[in-house]
């Protein structure tokens, strides 16, 4: 099942909260251009309460965090996620990804194909690229692609940086864009995935900045060897979404999750897949590691399910809230921080 429209943000991160979704199936061709002049920009307002505001991804460096979610907002911590301050942006626009691959360097993703950047921990904002839904002029034929482009106004859903320069952007319809120099262009580099149907892609995860993962809809996996330079299309042992992906604990392991809180695991790099039981049928949307074996996953309606053998096995938490939880971070001294529905939060971790 080809996932409904582009305002499924993550893509369930979004349809977690968000029930505005519109179905479309047709294969049209993607344009390549940069179309960032013509967002709408309205500097995000300023509010008391941003940190219980829906917030979907998060980011840690050291002991700086990021987090990001709706109307523009981003907030940062620089003491491990104790206090939290906003960011001045300039727009009001979902934002659904974050990276940071330096404590000066954040990268930010959203709706209308967004991609923004600060040079200076979060001080000022530079919008990079985006593509955004424009109506056709008058007397001109209007279509729900804006022109012909499937992903005009769609959301990309993801962002990951190996180092300051070199990064990738991925979304809906297939979008994969590349940059070398920090952002100050972007190349489209989906066409070197076998995407012929442009199924979404959601997430992207690596451990050594070589080996990586990217995990779609319709249960797409893809592998890349030489830090995304070429692309395979894994054999998947499932046909439904997937929401998130993470490597480890050992190199050639990797384990991905999704929709009705399937888990499926690998100790092959993908080669193979072994489905783990899962304790619930709530999508999960985010995860990560601890130490050792140790994993925490988490989704819809405040699901957490944690591991104690590399994700052989789970068992289960929920938050009394049954709020979502859309992302899971450790930071510097071994908390939880989560982000989603009900903002952000700090927790000890669920085992030792």
């Amino acid at each position: 099942m080809k996932m409904s429209g582009w305002k499924g943000l993550k893509y369930s991160r979004c349809a977690l909260f968000l029930a505005v979704l519109s179905t479309f199936f047709l294969n049209i061709s993607v344009a390549e251009t940069n179309h960032k002049d013509e967002l709408v920009l309205r500097p995000a307002m300023i509010s008391s309460k941003v940190t219980q505001s829906l917030l979907l991804d998060l980011a840690v460096q050291g002991e700086s965090l990021a987090a990001v979610g709706e109307r523009g907002h981003v907030i940062l911590s620089k003491d491990n996620g104790r206090s939290w301050m906003q960011s001045p942006t300039p727009v009001t626009i979902m934002l659904t990804g974050v990276a940071m691959p330096d404590q000066n360097n954040l990268f930010v993703v959203g709706h209308e194909g967004l991609i923004m950047h600060s040079g200076d921990a979060g001080k000022t904002w530079e919008v990079q690229y985006g593509n955004p839904y424009v109506p056709a002029k008058e007397g001109a034929e209007d279509d729900a692609f804006g022109g012909g482009d499937p992903r005009a106004g769609a959301p990309l859903l993801d962002v990951w940086f190996k180092d300051a320069n070199h990064g990738f952007a991925l979304g809906a319809y297939g979008a994969l864009l590349h940059t070398q120099d920090g952002g100050k262009s972007w190349e489209d580099w989906s066409d070197r995935m076998d995407n012929e149907d442009q199924w979404h892609l959601n997430a992207l995860a690596t451990e050594d900045k070589e080996l990586l993962y990217i995990v779609g809809e319709k249960g797409m996996i893809f592998r890349s060897l030489d830090g995304g330079e070429s692309w395979q299309t894994l054999e998947s042992p499932y046909d439904g979404s997937l929401f998130g992906v993470l490597v480890g604990p050992g190199r050639d392991e990797v384990m991905v999750f999704g929709l009705q809180g399937k888990i499926y695991r690998s100790t092959n790099r993908g080669d193979s897949w072994v489905q783990v039981n899962s304790p619930t049928d709530n999508s999960l949307m985010g995860g990560t590691f601890l130490d050792g074996r140790n994993v925490v996953l988490v989704g819809n309606n405040g699901v957490i399910l944690y591991s104690r053998d590399g994700g052989n096995s789970f068992d289960m938490q929920q938050m009394k809230d049954r709020l979502s939880i859309t992302a899971i971070q450790r930071n510097a001294e071994g908390r939880l921080v989560m982000v989603g529905q009900a903002g952000v939060r700090l927790a000890s971790p669920a085992m030792k």
